[in-house]
Parts: C-alpha cells; sequence; structure tokens
C-alpha cells in the first residue's frame, strides 16, 4: 500500500511540472507574439525623454518630443510625406498629441498637419499670426476652427509650458510683421533633468537677433535655424548656445554655418534619408 501511495504522490508531483512549464511557455509567447509583449515592449521604450528628428523628402522640420504620457510636435514637414508622418506617430504609440507647434507657416512646416489633426486628438495648438494665404494654411485654418475641445493660440509673449518633468520655454515673434515668413518662427527650449534642446524654427538674421537678446542657456542639442542655411546672426546665435550636438534639417549646413558648428566643437547630424533619434534617460543624452 506504501509503495501505490509513493507512486501516486510522484505522479501528482510530474502532473504539476508539466503544468507549471506548460503555463510558463504560454507566458512566454505572450511575451513575444501578444498584448503582454507589446505593452512590455512600450512600457520600456517610453523611459525618459525621447526626440526624433524625422527625415523628410526635402528640407523640412518634423520633430517628436516624447515622454513616458505627453507627445509634442513640433512642426510637421511636407505635404507629399504625411502619410509615412502619420506612420511613425502611430509607430511610436502616439494616440494624442498633446501640444503642436507650427513654428511658422511655410510648407516645409505645416505640410502634414491637416494628417495629424485628422489621424490624432489633437490637445493644443500653437501657431503665429503669420498669414501666407496658400492653400495648405487656407486648408489647416478650416480643420482647426472645426475643432472641437482643442485650444489654439498665438503667443505674443514668452511663456513656459510644463508637462511633468519636461519644461518648455516658447520664443513667439516680438514684431507684429516681418518681410519674410521665416522670421515669424516660434523658438522653442526644452528642458529634461538637466538636458536642454533649443529649435530655432526657420528663424533668419532679424528673428535671430531678437532671440540673442533673451538671456538663452547653453544647450546641450541645437536644431539649427532654417535648415542650417547661413544667415546673419546665426554665427552669433551658436556661440551663445554652445550646443554638445547639432542637428542640420537639409543634406548639409551651408559654410558659415558649418564652420561656427566646428568651432563650438558640436557633433553635427542631418536628417537627410535618416531619422535621428536621441533619448534622456537619468540625466544622460543618447544619440541612437
Amino acid at each position: 500500500m506504501r509503495v501505490s501511495n509513493q507512486k501516486r504522490r510522484v505522479q501528482v508531483r510530474a502532473f504539476v511540472c508539466l503544468l507549471f512549464l506548460c503555463l510558463f511557455g504560454m507566458v512566454q509567447a505572450c511575451g513575444r507574439d501578444g498584448t503582454w509583449g507589446a505593452q512590455a515592449e512600450q512600457r520600456e521604450e517610453r523611459t525618459g525623454l525621447d526626440v526624433w528628428f524625422f527625415a523628410c523628402s526635402e528640407d523640412a522640420d518634423s520633430i517628436l518630443l516624447q515622454t513616458e504620457d505627453t507627445n509634442i510636435l513640433i512642426d510637421t514637414g511636407v505635404e507629399e510625406d504625411s502619410g509615412e508622418l502619420v506612420q511613425k506617430l502611430e509607430s511610436r504609440q502616439v494616440d494624442c498629441v498633446d501640444l503642436l507647434i507650427l513654428t511658422h507657416p511655410d510648407k516645409d512646416h505645416i505640410g502634414g498637419a491637416a494628417a495629424v489633426l485628422e489621424n490624432f486628438a489633437v490637445e493644443q495648438v500653437l501657431q503665429t499670426s503669420c498669414d501666407k494665404d496658400s492653400r495648405l494654411q487656407d486648408d489647416l485654418e478650416r480643420r482647426l476652427d472645426g475643432l472641437s475641445g482643442c485650444a489654439v493660440s498665438v503667443p505674443d509673449d514668452r511663456q513656459q509650458l510644463d508637462f511633468g518633468s519636461l519644461r518648455l520655454t516658447v520664443y513667439p515673434p516680438k514684431e507684429k510683421e516681418y518681410g519674410s515668413a521665416n522670421n515669424y518662427s516660434i523658438a522653442v527650449l526644452a528642458e529634461y533633468e538637466g538636458r536642454r534642446f533649443f529649435f530655432a524654427g526657420d528663424a533668419k538674421k532679424k528673428r535671430i537677433g531678437e532671440l540673442l537678446e533673451e538671456a538663452l542657456p547653453q544647450v546641450d542639442v541645437y536644431k539649427t535655424a532654417h535648415h542650417g542655411r547661413d544667415s546673419g546672426n546665426g554665427d552669433r546665435l551658436i556661440e551663445m548656445l554652445a550646443p554638445k550636438i547639432a542637428v542640420v534639417t537639409a543634406k548639409a549646413a551651408e559654410k558659415e554655418t558649418q564652420q561656427a558648428l566646428t568651432g563650438a566643437g558640436a557633433e553635427i547630424y542631418t536628417t537627410w534619408g535618416q531619422d535621428v533619434h536621441m533619448t534622456v534617460i537619468n540625466g544622460v543624452l543618447d544619440v541612437r
């Protein structure tokens, strides 16, 4: 009788072990292919700050700042790339854009805005008073007028916006009218865990002169003004910012800008044919 009980206990233990192995295999498979795994991967990806400078088919700006619970989009590239922009945002698990900053209404900055508004919930939009009277801008304004639950504003003074640990300082143009749409550019300083990013839009000589009057700090990353093209005061702004890294949203920076960035000791990256991806995790800045 004792022998029979012993066999029964061995059989029970074997069954429990087999059941445990089956359950473990199911969890592992779910982690590889199912919802649980996707959620785990998403949580891991959304640690810290991700900054994506998206590649465009021509000189254009489209930049995503993403934390665990915030998505901020600065400009939307050209219209031809709008479908790809939507796909890139979806691949980053964006379902809501907390803040859309349209630095100025040139086609290489607002081209994908209509597609963004159509495919994602957008909580807030910042734009300028510049009126280009273009089809793109007219279509954008109609879409904005038809949105509910989206706050649209034209900042007229410097302001700070906090999104958890991410702080933005917005520098709007100081004058009502400029000869060039580029000089309406909204500039943005982003700060996260001690790291600073400065986005200058398409600022040219006059607008850069205004930025030089601001108490701008030195930064880690500088999105070069006007796609890295040469402009009066451009070298002075680079000297003030003293960036460690510069991003050129074109094939290459023009000669004087290139020299100023090299003189500042900046590493230079371009969005020509490639996305530029940076992260800040526990205060450490990394280019992926």
